[in-house]
Formats: C-alpha cells, sequence, structure tokens
C-alpha cells in the first residue's frame, strides 16, 4: 500500500515539474548566437551660457585736475618762498599792512593776529592770495620761524635828560638794550658813563631851537661849535638829530662832512638797511605818550612796527625815538611802555642797534 502511494505522488511530481525542465533544457541546449553591439551616439555638446546678474561697481574718480595758477602761488606763500619780496604799506591813520606780489597775484598777510606757538620760536599767521584783476581770492595759513637775523631796532632818546636816563641804565642791561642818547649842550659826564656801559651819544644841537628859523651863521653854532670838545674828551659823535625833526636840503649837505649819520623826526613809520642808514639821512618815528593815548593802542602800535620789520627781514632796521622817561610826559614814555618795548624786541630775536654801528 505504501509503496503504491509513493509511486503515485512521484508521478504527480513529475508531471508538475517536467514543463519546467523542458524550457530549462531548450535554454542550456541552445546554440549562441553572437549579439551585434548597437552603437550608442554621445551626447551632443550644446554651449552653456550662464546668465549673471548685472553688478553695481563704484564709480571711478575722475583723474585729478592740475591744480590753479592761484593754488600754485599759494603753497608758494605757505612755503615762505623767499623770492616773495614782502614790503608794508601804512595809511592815513598809520595802520600798517604788509604784503608781496609776484606773478600777477598780490598777497596780503595778517600779521596782527599771528600767533605764537608755546615756546615762541615760530608764529601761525593767516593770509589771503588775490589774482590780480580778479575778485577770486584764496585763504590760507604759514608757520613763520623767528631766527635769529640782522633785522632789529634803532632806539634813541633826544634832549636833555640825562639825569632821568641814569636810573634806566640797569633795565637797558637787563634786555641787552643799546640806546643812542642825543643830547643837548656840551660835553657832560653822562656821555662817558653812557659809553661804558655800551650805549652811544650823538648830538642834537646847543639849545634846540628851530633850525629852519634861525640864520646859517646861528645855524652852524647850534650844530658845530661843540663838536671837537665832545671829540676830545673821547665822545665820537658819529650822528646828529635835527630838532623837531626839521631840516633843508642845504644843511644835510652842509653836516655830511661831519655826521656819518643824520636824523629826521616824524610820525610816520620807515624802514632802513645798512646802506640806506650809512647813505647819510634817515627819519625816526615817535613813540611818545602824547602820539599814543592809551597803553593799548601803544602796545597795538609796537607789536605791528616790531613785527613788520622782523617778517620783512633782509636786515631790516626800524628807528624809534622818545625823550624822557616818565608816566606824566608828553614827549616821554612810560616805564610799562618802555619795559613792554625792550621785551617784545627780545622775544622777537630783534637786534638792538646804536647809530655809531653804522
Amino acid at each position: 500500500m505504501i509503496i503504491f502511494m509513493q509511486h503515485r505522488c512521484f508521478r504527480q511530481i513529475r508531471l508538475l515539474f517536467f514543463p519546467y525542465v523542458c524550457i530549462l533544457t531548450a535554454c542550456v541546449s541552445r546554440p549562441k548566437v553572437p549579439v551585434e553591439e548597437i552603437p550608442v551616439p554621445s551626447p551632443a555638446r550644446v554651449p552653456v551660457v550662464l546668465i549673471v546678474p548685472p553688478v553695481s561697481l563704484p564709480a571711478q574718480p575722475p583723474p585729478p585736475e592740475s591744480p590753479r595758477p592761484i593754488e600754485n602761488f599759494v603753497r608758494r606763500v605757505k612755503d615762505n618762498d623767499p623770492a616773495l619780496i614782502r614790503y608794508f604799506t601804512q595809511d592815513e591813520e598809520r595802520r600798517i599792512s604788509i604784503h608781496a606780489e609776484s606773478d600777477g597775484f598780490e598777497v596780503e598777510y595778517d600779521l596782527q593776529n599771528a600767533r605764537p606757538s608755546p615756546d615762541g620760536s615760530r608764529w601761525e599767521l593767516d593770509f589771503a592770495v588775490r589774482e590780480t584783476g580778479s575778485t577770486e581770492s584764496l585763504q590760507d595759513t604759514l608757520w613763520w620761524n623767528i631766527d635769529d637775523d640782522d633785522s632789529g631796532i634803532l632806539l634813541s632818546l633826544d634832549d636833555d635828560y640825562q639825569d632821568q636816563w641814569l636810573q634806566y641804565f640797569d633795565l637797558f642791561d637787563r634786555y641787552g638794550a643799546k640806546i643812542t642818547f642825543f643830547t643837548i649842550g656840551g660835553f657832560s659826564p653822562f656821555c662817558t658813563e653812557a659809553l661804558n656801559r655800551g650805549h652811544d651819544i650823538g648830538y642834537h644841537t646847543m639849545d634846540h631851537l628851530n633850525l629852519l628859523r634861525v640864520s646859517q651863521e646861528v645855524f652852524f653854532e647850534q650844530t658845530l661849535q661843540e663838536v671837537e670838545s665832545y671829540r676830545a674828551a673821547g665822545i665820537p659823535l658819529h650822528s646828529f638829530a635835527y630838532p623837531f625833526g626839521f631840516s633843508e636840503a642845504w644843511m644835510r649837505e652842509a653836516l655830511a662832512g661831519t655826521f656819518i649819520v643824520q636824523r629826521g623826526f616824524g610820525v610816520r613809520y620807515c624802514i632802513y638797511d645798512r646802506e640806506a642808514i650809512k647813505s647819510g639821512y634817515i627819519a625816526s618815528v615817535s613813540i611818545d605818550n602824547t602820539v599814543y593815548k592809551t597803553d593799548a593802542e601803544f602796545e597795538n602800535a609796537i607789536t605791528m612796527m616790531l613785527r613788520t620789520v622782523k617778517f620783512i627781514g633782509r636786515g631790516s632796521i626800524v628807528p624809534l625815538t622818545t625823550h624822557t622817561i616818565a608816566d606824566d610826559a608828553d614827549w616821554g614814555i612810560t616805564t610799562r611802555r618802555l619795559e613792554y618795548l625792550l621785551q617784545s624786541t627780545r622775544d622777537l630775536k630783534l637786534r638792538f642797534y646804536r647809530y655809531g654801528d653804522f
């Protein structure tokens, strides 16, 4: 019974798998047929276009323009170009202005408001440049160095105040000031004392007369009669000052052989160089109390006088004249004003000249 069942199951299994066996046999026994390779075309080369959004680039500055002629001239002024010759003008109210000009341009310097550095070795000052015939102008500043040079003052005291002058010899020494005293009359021991202290003596006539109103005979008596007594005492008397500053051409010619320098007097500001002083005749500006009613007015005037002579330079010298030293004198200078003058002269490194130096 069991054998029969096994036989029967076997037949069913064989029948079940027979088709699959046939298919498998057919595939294995089938002859191989070569397979033809089909070429695959290469992909076409298509240009690629990138779309980039626009980028805003910073604007390029225009090429620098060449400096205008007025700008080049301003640079020359700032650099203190020595080829620019400075000069001054004075109006009817005795106000001083400082200028320079060259190549069709004019400069005006604001010397009154110059600002010193802490050590006083240089000053900052404003200036304006204008083209001649034009309204265009440029303003700027420059540095002005206060160097030692030959510019200075020629300070004199006139008349017969010898006892008063003696009291200030120590003050003069303190500032290194050298003074020319134009004395009246004959020789006196004061003259020797002044020379021994480094000062100078000039002559101011015998009696301080107005020489325009005397005869020629009196003129020669007043100007020459006592000269030999001075020189015999060792006082050279290189210079002569006219009373009130008044003179005529024939007078200056008559005294030229006796005095190296002759001096007039007034309220106009003048500056000279050494050669001009030695030429024979100069005018000195009055710094008396009667000219300047207040200390502020005096100090402003002295400030501009001294700064001007220093700023113009080239050996410029300003003659200044007063008389006695007293607070209540019209024809004299107060102690305060005198010391302001001496201090300012030293601060600007100006030299003190004597008339005998020429």
